[in-house]
């Protein structure tokens, strides 16, 4: 292979932060580590703000009421959120996401190349790409039919190694997912992380773990407390601020279904039928057939790819909603808990079946992604995500 054809490649491998992250054996503990201390002391924030709600009045004109305490209980809950999330899982995301985009660019220059190879009048090498170092200078100079050729070349070969770094991205994301119980093959997490809920469901997966694994800690801390009764209380407080952090995430997942992107698909549903339907009228006024049954079989395809897509959204909500209502209902039940609370003792066996509890809810939203039928339904797939992320 010429020097020269992987500058793009090279290029990108030496902005990335720390380069591709290396293969490794994944542990618990190399994916989910958090800073208890940080956390202890979010959660005990939060947990001032959610004792204080009960002595609010429900609703004022003038001074602080419910609603208000319940909003800045949210906000510190949202902030704590982000020191639940992995390094590791994020690196991993953000390497996927930035190889992503390298390909998609990598795959524009190529139609560029290919369109103005067709306009090129010459056929040889010009003497201006063969003195000009770097594609991406070659690129500025390129006139005849070799020298686009050769952009055409290294731009197919920069694609390809994107690729390459990007399968082996999700086969340590694959690996790094099952260290913490969540099973997911390549193929399943392509799907997952190509739909517009799969940065939701990575996250929700990750965050719920570390709770589950923070929980543990809380009963640690509550008996080398000696089983005091004010820390057992304040750190089975904090379980029922976890709770809501994971109601939250829920609820979030859920909404964003059910009112943003079912709906757009809807529409898109609609459009294709149109086009169907508008293709068909003009076969009949003698328009070209070849071309507008083109079109019905593209429309087509748009559709299934929407009612898989649909599918996908609708059984990972019911999913999470299925995990909503029991969490909500263990919330009240960890919140009762903590409002009647009197023997320390009982709080490290609640604090230690708390943690069973989070492992159940997070089995009851695992994902559940199929994997892509065909390199056209997988390209379509892509097309609709960039389409409902807008």
């Amino acid at each position: 292979m010429r020097l020269g054809q992987f500058t793009c490649a090279a290029l990108f491998a030496a902005v990335l932060s720390t380069g591709l992250v290396q293969a490794e054996e994944w542990s618990r503990e190399g994916v989910i580590s958090f800073d208890t201390r940080k956390i202890l002391t979010e959660l005990e924030e939060a947990l001032t703000i959610h004792d204080e709600i009960p002595g609010l009045e429900k609703s004022r004109l003038i001074g602080r009421d419910q609603s208000d305490a319940e909003a800045d209980l949210d906000e510190l809950v949202q902030d704590a959120m982000a020191l639940f999330e992995s390094d590791a899982i994020n690196r991993l995301h953000d390497q996927y996401r930035a190889l992503e985009a390298r390909i998609e660019e990598q795959e524009e220059k190529l139609i560029k190349y290919r369109s103005e190879r067709v306009l090129a009048v010459a056929d040889e090498r010009s003497l201006r790409t063969r003195l000009m170092p770097g594609d991406t200078l070659k690129s500025f100079v390129a006139v005849t039919k070799a020298d686009f050729d050769m952009l055409i070349e290294a731009t197919e070969n920069n694609i390809a190694a994107y690729e390459q770094d990007r399968a082996l991205t999700l086969e340590q994301m694959s690996q790094a997912l099952s260290a913490i119980g969540v099973q997911l093959d390549v193929e399943q997490l392509e799907a997952m992380m190509a739909s517009v809920i799969g940065d939701d469901m990575l996250n929700m997966s990750v965050v719920f773990n570390t709770i589950k694994d923070m929980t543990a800690q809380l009963a640690e801390l509550t008996q080398e407390s000696g089983e005091s009764l004010t820390h057992a209380k304040k750190y089975y407080g904090m379980v029922v601020i976890l709770h809501r952090m994971m109601t939250g995430m829920q609820d979030n997942f859920i909404r964003d279904v059910d009112e943003t992107y079912l709906p757009k698909l809807a529409g898109y549903k609609d459009s294709a039928k149109a086009n169907i339907a508008e293709s068909r009228r003009l076969i009949k006024e003698g328009g070209d057939r070849k071309t507008l049954e083109h079109n019905i079989e593209s429309n087509r395809l748009t559709l299934k790819v929407i009612d898989l897509y649909a599918d996908l959204l609708k059984r990972q909500r019911d999913k999470v909603a299925k995990a909503n209502r029991v969490t909500r209902r263990e919330m009240k039940v960890a919140n009762n808990t903590y409002n009647t609370v009197s023997l320390s003792s009982s709080v490290v066996t609640l604090l230690r079946e708390g943690a069973g509890t989070f492992d159940r809810l997070i089995s009851l939203q695992m994902p559940d992604i199929r994997e892509f039928q065909n390199e056209a339904i997988r390209d379509e797939f892509r097309n609709l995500t960039q389409r409902l992320a807008i």
